[in-house]
């Protein structure tokens, strides 16, 4: 009897085994309409966030996605990032195929670590556990689990419900569980669907938020400003932290930077030695303003920039005895080194936090919610009419100039009373230009040589990275000039890039070059479209619905031009197309051609404005490229007299 109980026990488990686990995640579960227009459908977005006490918390992380072709492959892969002030517990991972049988786990060889860089920052602990999971026949499903020992609290969690508008979501769920005698817990949602549930569990309590069966994005539209972004975002930080011993509170923007005074405190002096330089070198200049960029100038010949990330070091800076020791800190040690070099000077400046980078980066940071949200840091310095803000990490800027990395956004202020939020300088319409002069010389058969001048100021030689090129090698210089040209058969003869430093500055392009058939010639005739360099071209889509509103440029500015083509002998101005000026919300247009001599001069104006405008407007925005590109497009005939 006994050994019939164990056949019939082993026998069971032998089925249990050969069964499997049971099906998850089957394809067909899944409701049509998440499927529709979408490359991938999260099934499960799970993150519990524990917070243990001021200082540490764990978040768990279960998240499973079903793939249905190569756009949505790269989620076979998680990167999970770790540093010596947070710990990776465990990571495991499943493949599913459609039927939701698991066909491959993760293996410890299918997950790789690396140390972390992001092209700036040199000396870091920052590392990231790369896991990868086989691809499976679409479609397939990816499961991963993991869990973090967190002990940098600054920031709970930024959570996305979508992680790309065309990706569907079935199940959401962000749960985070505090302390009972913790202050409650703060959140800011944009565009928020979910509604927060609040409870107690094991002592703790629990703020939950659930999403359900959230379909795909429409697409965004052209010319959709930043601003407008309609992804789901929900933000969770806490309301007092410690890192590494350094207790504060985040309920407001003074707050946060009061905690960046404590970890700031006593690592602005200098040696005693250098302090002495730094007065004699300053003591002979009576204009404030003049002996501000002394001392940058100063700071930067003396320093150059190398990124630290390594744990508290992450928000803390070296000690401004320490930089001017060794020559290089990243943007924290040397703003501080900066305020330090202004404060031996008798000049008062603030130590500032910002949210650096592209256009999209001034709109992801959100003034109404006190939290760490920034990336970077610079310096203010306050005048009697003006104030000054210095980026301490190039060794190349003027002092003052700040570009499209850093301005037009908030900052934080750190001032001795705590943090104070501003905004940074606009750059006006005045500052942003690029003006062209060019001098063409045709020939009989309607080829030319050109030399061809151009100044960018502002913005516009922040764009396109204009004014990292003149630094390049002339061979480097070269390839970008043939490849930004927009001349049909040219070859360049000659070119020179220089950099005009100043609170504005200006970047000289000047440029010598040889074209064949510019001018098309029929018989007596030539026929030449004056617009060498600056056509628009491709017309916008229409659009029949219009749901957002319109952003057709990022910044105020205008372009200008006029070139001059000296005629062939004995050709003359045959047709003159009428004058262009065309008036619109978006900005203007104007373009003009007139005959003196054996000479014709075309002039060409267009600026644009940064406003954002109703959708209503975008029909008229149309018009006006329509409009403008038409124009672009305008011919002269020459005509020879024999």
């Amino acid at each position: 009897m006994k050994k019939l109980f164990l056949l019939f026990t082993f026998s069971f488990l032998v089925l249990q085994l050969q069964a499997g686990d049971p099906p998850k995640y089957e394809v067909n579960k899944i409701p049509a309409e998440l499927i529709k227009g979408a490359k991938a459908v999260v099934r499960t977005d799970k993150v519990i966030v524990d917070v243990h006490d001021i200082g540490r918390a764990t978040q768990k992380v279960i998240y499973a996605i079903t793939i249905f072709n190569e756009e949505a492959d790269s989620y076979t892969k998680k990167q999970i990032g770790y540093d010596k002030l947070t710990k990776i517990n465990y990571i495991e991972g499943k493949v599913y195929d459609q039927f939701g049988k698991v066909v491959a786990k993760l293996k410890k060889s299918d997950i790789q670590d690396v140390a972390t860089f992001d092209g700036f920052t040199f000396v870091s602990d920052d590392r990231v556990k790369v896991a990868t999971l086989a691809k499976g026949t679409y479609p397939y499903t990816v499961e991963f689990e993991y869990e973090l020992d967190d002990r940098n609290l600054l920031h709970y969690t930024t959570w996305y419900t979508q992680p790309d508008p065309k990706i569907s979501v079935e199940s959401a769920t962000l749960e985070v569980c505090l302390p009972k005698d913790f202050p409650e817990l703060r959140y800011y949602g944009q565009n928020l669907t979910a509604q927060v549930e609040i409870s107690e569990r094991a002592g703790k309590k629990v703020y939950q938020w659930n999403w359900a069966n959230v379909a795909v994005k429409p697409k965004r539209e052209p010319y959709a400003p930043m601003s407008s972004d309609k992804m789901e975002i929900l933000q969770v930080a806490p309301s007092i932290f410690e890192v590494e011993g350094y207790k504060g509170e985040m309920n407001t923007w003074e707050d946060l930077g009061k905690w960046s005074n404590l970890l700031n405190q006593g690592r602005e002096e200098l040696l005693p030695a250098t302090q002495a330089k730094i007065q004699e070198m300053t003591a002979s200049i009576p204009n404030k303003l003049d002996k501000i960029k002394t001392l940058y100038e100063y700071m930067q010949s003396k320093t150059r920039y190398v990124g630290v990330q390594l744990g508290i070091g992450g928000w803390q800076p070296f000690p401004a005895s320490e930089v001017d020791n060794k020559g290089y800190g990243d943007c924290k040690a040397l703003s501080n080194y900066m305020k330090a070099l202004l404060k031996t000077a008798g000049i008062e400046s603030y130590y500032t936090l910002i949210r650096a980078g592209s256009e999209g980066e001034k709109y992801r940071f959100n003034p109404n919610f006190p939290s760490r949200q920034f990336n970077h840091v610079i310096l203010c310095v306050p005048l009697e009419k003006d104030t000054l803000w210095l980026e301490c990490t190039s060794q190349s800027q003027a002092a003052g100039y700040m570009g499209d990395f850093t301005d037009d956004r908030y900052a934080l202020l750190v001032t001795p009373e705590g943090g104070k939020l501003v905004r940074t300088p606009t750059y006006q319409k005045k500052d942003n230009f690029s003006e062209r002069k060019a001098i063409v010389k045709l020939d009989l058969e309607g080829n030319a040589t050109a030399e061809i001048h151009t100044q960018y100021s502002g913005l516009k030689q922040d764009e396109n990275g204009i004014d990292y090129y003149t630094t390049l090698s002339k061979d480097r210089q070269k390839a970008w000039l043939y490849e930004k040209t927009k001349i049909a058969n040219f070859e360049i003869t000659g070119f020179d890039l220089s950099r005009q430093k100043s609170r504005i500055p200006t970047v000289s392009e000047n440029l010598k070059v040889k074209i064949n058939a510019l001018a098309s010639k029929s018989g007596k005739r030539l026929f030449l479209q004056p617009n060498l360099l600056s056509k628009w071209e491709k017309i916008p889509q229409e659009i029949e619905n219009r749901q957002e509103e319109v952003q057709v440029s990022s910044y105020d500015f205008y372009d200008k031009e006029t070139i001059e083509f000296e005629l062939p002998e004995g050709y003359y101005l045959e047709h003159k197309p009428e004058d262009v000026n065309i008036q619109s919300a978006f900005g203007e247009y104007q373009a003009s051609i007139n005959f003196e001599g054996n000479r014709i001069i075309y002039t060409r104006q267009v600026s644009l404005n940064k406003n954002v405008f109703p959708k209503e407007k975008y029909k008229e925005w149309l018009e006006f490229y329509k409009g403008v590109a038409k124009a672009d497009k305008m011919k002269i005939v020459l005509v020879s007299k024999t």
